[in-house]
């Protein structure tokens, strides 16, 4: 009986620590030395057996957030190496087992949220997209499979399954959490990118210019998604600030074209929240802004000199060469839409490889998500991820919190780079993380307790006055 309640404490004790800050930390630094000794591989292995282990002691899917988020992280390094991680196929049971364990374990009746029937909706458009067009061959195949599954019904029973498994339990504050969280993703990608320039340090003094590198998307838009958590933690804790801008600088250390772009639009919106959640400092942060600004027109010639391989790539677009793949992309699309305006030509068509190769295991992609949309699924899809889009957008802005609106930001930020990439198409973890973002902002949906928040700083969880 002794020996029980032992073991019972020790779990719990487990538990804890998996949802505390220094749990965090304790994940993160692992993802940092896989990055400072370059061992993605091992470092793979290493958060599956990690993630498994988690789902096994914890009894709040949550918890499994950061060795997943972290692993992603690390991964996009290894990119077009579908080779090197096949040998590893035999993992999958691993995750796959501790799950079924879970839900055994820690059983707990399925629910059924805001977002359920959109999902539905996008889940049967993504299946039925190509109906009357695509081959059985390119319908069937595995990245064709994956993809559907992954973008459809998959990521209705993740919905379902983490909405369901998420326990709000007494003393856990769910949006302190969470924000930790993202801000341990966007310092360890900001950390990724600082790595990368220490290692080529030589280079860039000599060269004096940002390096190029393949992940600069990748990057990117992890940045983007952790970049208005930052700015809504600087209400509370203003040494975020700078963590927030950071971000930003390492978006344009990245080189990557939409991120230089978006960034800086999503840049201005994180002010913009930063300024209406903070009154008592909102002189502060127009001053800091303005010295920035100012900063910027001084050096001008030297930033725009170092970030010269960026602005040359951005201004690529309007040049023949390059605009002639991206119109041939756009104008595959909307022909695929007009020979196939009901459902499209589906996910797995990859007719338009002749324009743009696509990697193994890859689709082939339009580069633009609502375009995307159009080509591969058509009227059924467009009407589908419309109501999507209408449902996210009530979910967040119902209620005006920090939380709901740094929530709102970040998805607002995923989207714009999915105009230039992949994005919300690519499941693990873009998608993954926005249906996250939508199921917290369902969990917070309850009415805020205002009692201990600072007379002129709005708490995260406290509707916005004006």
């Amino acid at each position: 009986m002794e020996r029980t309640r032992r073991f019972s404490r020790q779990m719990e004790a487990a538990r804890q620590f998996l949802l505390s800050g220094w749990g965090l930390v304790a994940q993160a630094a692992l993802a940092g030395l896989v990055i400072i000794f370059h061992m993605e591989v091992a470092g793979m292995v290493a958060f599956v057996l990690l993630f498994s282990v988690v789902v096994v002691v914890s009894d709040n899917l949550l918890a499994t957030s950061p060795a997943l988020l972290f692993a992603s992280l690390f991964l996009i390094k290894c990119h077009d190496s579908l080779q090197v991680f096949l040998p590893f196929w035999w993992l999958v049971f691993l995750p796959v087992g501790a799950l079924v364990f879970h839900l055994v374990a820690y059983h707990r009746p399925l629910q059924r949220g805001k977002a359920f029937w959109p999902l539905l909706a996008v889940s049967f458009a993504v299946t039925l997209g190509g109906l009357g067009a695509i081959s059985a061959k390119e319908y069937f195949a595995g990245v064709s499979l994956y993809h559907m599954a992954a973008l459809g019904f998959g990521m209705l029973f993740f919905y379902v399954l983490l909405g369901s498994y998420i326990r709000a339990e007494k003393g856990f504050d769910l949006t302190l959490w969470f924000t930790r969280l993202m801000l341990a993703v966007g310092l360890l990608a900001c950390f990724m990118v600082l790595h990368h320039y220490l290692e080529h340090l030589p280079l860039v003094l000599e060269k004096r210019t940002i390096l190029p590198f393949q992940w600069r998307n990748n990057i990117s838009s992890f940045l983007m998604l952790a970049m208005p958590f930052a700015f809504s933690r600087a209400v509370k804790r203003p040494w975020c600030l700078p963590a927030g801008l950071l971000m930003y600088g390492c978006i344009l250390l990245s080189g990557s074209r939409g991120g230089m772009l978006f960034g800086f639009l999503e840049l201005l919106m994180c002010l913009a929240l930063l300024l209406f959640a903070d009154r008592k400092r909102r002189i502060l942060y127009l001053v800091i802004a303005g010295l920035g600004l100012l900063a910027a027109l001084l050096f001008l010639r030297e930033l725009v000199s170092f970030l010269s391989p960026a602005f040359l790539r951005l201004l690529m677009i309007f040049a023949p060469g390059e605009q002639e793949v991206r119109e041939l992309l756009y104008a595959r699309a909307v022909q695929d839409f007009r020979n196939h305006p009901l459902f499209g030509v589906g996910l797995g068509f990859m007719g338009n490889r002749d324009v743009h190769p696509s990697k193994d295991f890859a689709l082939c992609w339009y580069h633009n998500a609502p375009l995307q949309v159009l080509g591969s699924m058509g009227l059924v899809g467009v009407a589908a991820y419309l109501y999507q889009t209408v449902v996210r957008c009530v979910i967040f802005l119902r209620r005006r919190t920090v939380f709901h609106l740094t929530l709102f930001v970040a998805w607002v930020g995923i989207e714009m780079m999915s105009l230039v990439n992949p994005g919300v198409f690519a499941p693990v973890p873009y998608l993954l993380l926005v249906t996250m973002f939508v199921l917290l902002a369902e969990k917070t949906d309850a009415p805020a307790k205002q009692a201990d928040a600072p007379e002129e700083t709005i708490a995260e969880d406290t509707p916005l006055q004006h």
